[in-house]
């Protein structure tokens, strides 16, 4: 198990000679938008991105958020379609359920995001090339925050984290109306955009700010697909927010290191019809499975094995070379897509 830098991917570092000039700075074309966890709504004050110390985009501010860790918010087609690479991000927003400001500035490896602008990706499931074309900026508890590179069929790619400080800032920028209580349009706020079950948690637990750097943490594990189906594709959304696409038949996925949160498989039955099985893994059981069979496993052989049996029915197992811990929390639909 490690822990990713606290500014993203180590190979993601380092300036470009067209920093120096920049003038001669590469422009591509990309939008910036906003997200937070489904459980932790959170409201952007102001976020801007630069460029040679010069403001080149602003990201969508003043709506509440938590349409997911990783996922697309608002998004505003304002100034030029054409935009030079970010080197940083300065940042403050409002966390309801902390009931705190925070801000800063997150650097960003400006020469490596140039690279992958440049570079694009392979669909996967097409093979064809693809662009990245959104920057997400994500909003964390404890005022830890994440930034993603969004590109074609929903893939994400993680560019930078890092933790900003809490602050005090006027309450006006959250909500302008001094008739209403800090602590009511808070408490009105979550039991909107939560489900009771997740309210009565919050409420008798409070938000569990200091186990956010978990999402940080990476497994070489691999996942084995198999069972009375013959598996086609799947989409693996991982809980710091990545997604990625695979094609069984064309790129089968390798070795991982994002813990997987959210699996979507389609697969061919044996009579000719495509199902669709979506798997939402428990937080804490996969967490847990993952440390212990880490420990376990001396040859890094930790594996997901998802196998689908008779009657719609899926087994979740995580292996080692020493142990064998059945994922039985995790919520599962399987439904047809027909065919």
């Amino acid at each position: 198990m490690k822990i990713a830098a606290s500014t993203g991917l180590a190979a993601l570092s380092g300036y470009s000679f067209a920093q120096s000039f920049p003038f001669m700075a590469k422009k591509f074309e990309w939008l910036p938008t906003e997200c937070a966890d489904e459980r932790y709504p959170m409201q952007l004050i102001s976020g801007t991105f630069y460029s040679d110390n010069r403001p080149i985009a602003k990201v969508p501010a003043g709506k509440i958020t938590n349409k997911g860790w990783g996922a697309l918010g608002s998004i505003h087609i304002v100034g030029p379609t054409l935009k030079a690479v970010p080197e940083r991000l300065d940042l403050s927003w409002f966390s309801f359920t902390e009931d705190q400001f925070f801000e800063g500035t997150i650097p960003l490896p400006q020469k490596a995001i140039t690279a992958l602008f440049e570079e694009g990706f392979k669909d996967t499931l097409t093979g064809t090339q693809e662009t990245w074309t959104k920057i997400i900026v994500g909003m964390g508890l404890g005022g830890w925050t994440s930034v993603w590179l969004l590109g074609g069929r929903g893939i994400v790619r993680e560019i930078a984290r890092t933790q900003l400080n809490p602050t005090q800032l006027n309450w006006a920028w959250v909500l302008d109306n001094p008739a209403i209580e800090r602590s009511a349009f808070i408490r009105k706020t979550l039991q909107s955009r939560l489900s009771k079950s997740e309210f009565d948690a919050l409420e008798k637990h409070g938000p569990p700010a200091s186990t956010w750097p978990r999402y940080a943490q990476r497994y070489r594990w691999r996942i084995d697909v198999a069972g009375m189906h013959a598996p086609l594709y799947m989409f693996l959304r991982s809980f710091n927010g990545e997604r990625q696409g695979y094609d069984f038949a064309r790129s089968p996925p390798g070795v991982l290191e994002t813990v997987p949160k959210h699996i979507q498989i389609t697969w061919l039955s044996n009579k000719g019809r495509k199902l669709l099985s979506e798997i939402h893994l428990d937080e804490t059981e996969v967490y847990g499975a993952l440390d212990q069979a880490n420990a376990a496993a001396s040859d890094m052989t930790t594996t997901l094995r998802i196998e689908f049996g008779a009657r719609y029915q899926l087994s979740i197992v995580l292996e080692s070379q020493a142990t064998r811990i059945p994922l039985t929390r995790s919520r599962i639909k399987v439904s047809s897509l027909g065919g």
